[in-house]
């Protein structure tokens, strides 16, 4: 549901936002950092139980990221988040979803099984320190011996996540969430990785798309907030 405060609120990030270019990476990469709001969205999938949420799941405002562990602007864009989940405290929560762009990140999918491995494991927060590992590290980071390795940093038992892994136990929930979000990659030209949708609790919908800078992500949410109030 969009509604005036969402083409406000366009209009607060196109003004501020910064175009980022490829910087030498795969051309082919998604680099979307365009209008919030091109195109009508579908209405996003609220939180649930197979979700992995970071700060207050009851927050004002809720981002919902879809992403790619070997997407190097995902990776630009995690300390972003980070930053934001930080400054904000309960009015703001940050939820991870996989899409994993297998055509030219063949190991995002394998990375995306992997921390659903770690979260089942050792719990919520392994998932986003596993997350953080991941990114901070790619590509390095998402070699099979390293995605047990950084596993195991976190106190995951190896040969537990091993077994976990190399059955796909999670692959059909990684492919669920890629399926959901491909009712925004049909409706939105401008859909790539990573691709954010900020929700209100009254369901305004504000798309943030892209590696989007730290100024240009809080100037949404301040905006969300200030209109709840």
């Amino acid at each position: 549901m969009f509604v005036p405060l969402s083409i406000v609120v366009a209009g607060l990030v196109i003004a501020g936002a910064i175009v980022f270019s490829n910087d030498g990476e795969d051309a082919t990469a998604p680099t979307n950092t365009g209008d919030p709001l091109a195109a009508e969205q579908p209405t996003i999938e609220p939180i649930s139980e197979e979700d992995h949420v970071l700060g207050n799941p009851d927050a004002e405002v809720v981002i919902y990221e879809h992403s790619d562990f070997e997407c190097p602007f995902c990776a630009r864009f995690h300390p972003t988040m980070e930053r934001i989940i930080a400054e904000y405290g309960d009015q703001v929560a940050w939820v991870y979803r996989h899409f994993p762009l297998d055509q030219i990140h063949p190991d995002a999918r394998p990375a995306a099984e992997a921390s659903e491995c770690v979260a089942d494991l050792a719990g919520n927060q392994a998932f986003w320190d596993y997350s953080k590992l991941l990114f901070d590290g790619m590509p390095a980071s998402l070699t099979p011996e390293n995605l047990r390795a950084n596993a195991e940093s976190l106190g995951v038992n190896g040969d537990e996540f091993q077994t976990c892994f190399a059955e796909g136990r999670f692959a059909e929930k990684v492919e669920a969430q890629y399926q959901s979000a491909l009712v925004f990659a049909q409706s939105d030209p401008q859909f790539g990785t990573p691709y954010s949708v900020a929700v209100t609790k009254d369901g305004t919908q504000v798309v943030i798309p892209g590696a989007q800078p730290y100024e240009v992500v809080k100037q949404v949410v301040d905006t969300l907030l200030a209109d709840a109030e």
